[in-house]
């Protein structure tokens, strides 16, 4: 946000690019975000993405899929002590409206509170279903935080609702092995991913994969990059 020119940014706003373009039919409206084990990105990529999208004008709403862990409300000080949470509004005890946290710069956000049901039966039900509607009337953009998939099935259940998912990957980390086993979970319930990110890339290690050479920088490329980016 401090730096709308940097090539982390226009990393973000290629990311935004390759998702609203991923349909040939229509611009994917509902968004899941996901990864293969925790600690891979999803969440500040999430963020990354309403934040860009709210920029551009569009009107976002940040759902945290993840309410066995609630990790989203960390990432924002002095937020509301009595925010309902996205089990509310499932269950009938608030409305959208009245529990999202408008936040300037990121849109709206759900956040979760964590609850005594299964949290994958929670989303199973026709009643998050009718949320997503709802949400999908009131909003241009719905981004949705989910837990990993080989932890947890809430992924692939969540994103039986969504237009389109996000898998997001720990560059230089995550095995392949992994990766393939999260992919196939989600093909198995006729997810198709729109494509993966790879975060927490470290611009030094890209340097012995051969990207650029000498000049080897931030995503590979800094030396094609340097006219076009900002500090």
């Amino acid at each position: 946000m401090n730096k709308p020119t940097s090539a982390m940014a226009e990393a973000v706003r290629n990311l935004r690019t390759g998702i609203l373009l991923s349909s040939v039919d229509r611009s994917p409206r509902v968004i899941v975000i996901t990864s293969a084990l925790p600690g891979e990105g999803k969440t500040t990529t999430t963020l990354a993405l309403a934040q860009n999208l709210t920029a551009m004008g569009r009107k976002v709403l940040v759902i945290e899929g993840d309410v066995r862990i609630c990790s989203l409300g960390l990432y924002f000080d002095d937020l509301p002590a009595d925010y309902p949470g996205v089990a509310a509004v499932i269950n009938g005890d608030h409305g959208l409206a009245e529990a999202v946290v408008p936040i300037a710069g990121y849109g709206d956000l759900l956040f979760g509170r964590k609850v005594a049901v299964n949290a994958a039966d929670l989303f199973s039900s026709q009643r998050f279903a009718a949320l997503i509607e709802e949400a999908r009337a009131s909003y241009d953009i719905v981004l949705i935080d989910t837990p990993p998939v080989l932890v947890v099935p809430d992924a692939r259940v969540i994103a039986q609702q969504a237009d389109t998912v996000v898998f997001s990957v720990h560059w230089d980390s995550t095995s392949r092995t992994q990766i393939q086993e999260a992919l196939h979970q989600l093909e198995m319930v006729n997810i198709r991913i729109a494509g993966i990110s790879l975060n927490r890339v470290d611009p030094k290690g890209m340097r012995k994969y051969g990207y650029g050479g000498k000049h080897a920088g931030y995503g590979g490329y800094a030396s094609y990059g340097s006219k076009y980016y900002g500090n």
